[in-house]
């Protein structure tokens, strides 16, 4: 059960998330790893250059000037993951080449096996592509592998040298940094996205079930409510308390200061029989200006006690309309239920010691017949 707890909790993530700004997430996302890209060939053209190994040292002069095109053109994209795709495709010709003109000892095709699970965790509208992706990427590293095994097949000749060990680890370093990269920026991405559907899910839920103007529960929500307390009375053998409210005399209310006031004094009516009953209770807006609360685990004198802290709390309370200040008062029937009772009968029950009340001078509570 999605708890209230887990909703506050989610609910702050997604607001804390939401307050960075759309821009700083596309900033971290694409264009920070285009200019490691700028920087990684950078770093691998000066090493080509000084392995004397000149087609890729020309090649990586390319490489760069392509990734600084993409981070010009980066805010001028609409969709963003093209620019990825992009750079995916030149590190596919980027390893095939390199691995022609080296070999297979430096490992360039491990680059190819790591695109692997990148292209399929990025946001794709089109699900075709990954797979076409991946078999393209798993058809050229296999030929490679084939080609390329020895060294007779290479361009230059670099085994024995101490470039092809740096260009191994580089190669490593560089394809582990994308790869926890990626999957740090999708687990966050996935995450926050699985806390705001919570978040949205509980929020029509309890739009569906509150209502609107005094914030309780609606009657369809209460009859719930209700019936997960009486099957948890007889599992627990414990009784429960169900009382119903009314304001009385709230028509003359309506009538005298107008249906906004009338709304107002419904409102704080909600709002003293929610700070009223303890954290275990559930409270509604029955229909019109009658209220119906639930106290599992209780028994008639507590409930007693807590109705009548309500209606003294209400007669308290004042208003105001146009310089006149008026208040009201409130008549509450409580009835306790046992484990084996049914529920429509113990709300007809309390209904009907309400109505005791409101012929008995109102403004007070009844828990007797």
């Amino acid at each position: 059960m999605y708890s209230r707890e887990r909703y506050e909790r989610d609910l702050r993530f997604v607001e804390k998330i939401e307050k960075i700004a759309t821009q700083r997430i596309e900033f971290i996302a694409y264009f920070m790893p285009l200019a490691a890209c700028v920087f990684a060939h950078t770093m691998y053209g000066i090493m080509f250059y000084a392995a004397e190994v000149w087609i890729m040292a020309v090649f990586n002069i390319f490489s760069v000037l392509f990734y600084i095109l993409t981070i010009v053109v980066y805010r001028f994209v609409k969709e963003k993951v093209n620019l990825v795709y992009a750079a995916i495709a030149e590190i596919i010709v980027h390893a095939t080449v390199a691995t022609a003109c080296v070999g297979w000892a430096p490992d360039f095709g491990m680059l190819l096996l790591m695109l692997i699970p990148i292209i399929f965790l990025m946001p794709n509208k089109k699900r075709w592509l990954p797979i076409v992706t991946m078999i393209m990427c798993l058809a050229i590293y296999t030929s490679l592998r084939v080609i390329y095994w020895s060294r007779e097949s290479t361009i230059y000749d670099i085994d024995h040298s101490k470039f092809s060990t740096a260009f191994f680890w580089i190669n490593m370093c560089i394809g582990s940094g994308v790869l926890i990269f990626v999957t740090t920026l999708y687990t966050f991405v996935n995450s926050y996205t699985g806390s705001k559907m919570r978040v949205q899910n509980e929020q029509l839920r309890i739009m569906a079930s509150t209502d609107p103007l005094t914030k309780l529960n609606n009657r369809r929500e209460m009859n719930r409510v209700l019936a997960e307390t009486a099957q948890s009375s007889r599992k627990t053998g414990n009784s429960y308390v169900v009382g119903i409210g009314d304001i009385d005399f709230f028509k003359k209310v309506n009538d005298t200061y107008g249906h906004d006031h009338g709304d107002i004094v419904l409102s704080k009516v909600a709002e003293v029989i929610a700070a009223s009953l303890p954290d275990k209770a559930s409270a509604s807006r029955w229909g019109g200006e009658e209220f119906l609360f639930v106290i599992p685990d209780c028994g008639i004198e507590e409930g007693a006690g807590y109705a009548d802290n309500i209606v003294g709390t209400v007669r308290r309370e004042v208003f105001t309309s146009e310089g006149i200040v008026f208040s009201v008062t409130m008549t509450i029937g409580i009835c306790e239920a046992h484990p084996d009772d049914i529920t429509d009968k113990v709300i007809s029950c309390a209904d009907s010691r309400l109505y005791k009340g409101k012929h008995n001078g109102r403004n007070h509570i009844e828990y007797t017949d």
